[in-house]
């Protein structure tokens, strides 16, 4: 299971009015896409639409807890 990762970086690394966009992918195959902004990172699973809906969307405080209670 090989992975790759792209990663579309707009400007700079540090993020303010553009978001930093990675693409996940497993054997070639799109897993979702990962949006980091100042005010949250969010998933985008393959196959669906950009959306409040579809995308799975923490803050970083929220995202921080989540991975700190994956231990």
């Amino acid at each position: 299971m090989a992975h790759s990762i792209s990663v579309k970086i707009p400007k700079a690394i540090e993020v303010q009015n553009s978001d930093v966009i990675v693409v996940v992918r497993v054997d070639g195959e799109k897993l979702g896409t990962l949006t980091m902004s100042l005010g949250s990172i969010d998933w985008l699973p393959k196959g669906k639409k950009s959306g409040k809906k579809s995308e799975i969307q923490k803050t970083w405080t929220e995202f921080a807890a989540l991975m700190e209670s994956a231990r």
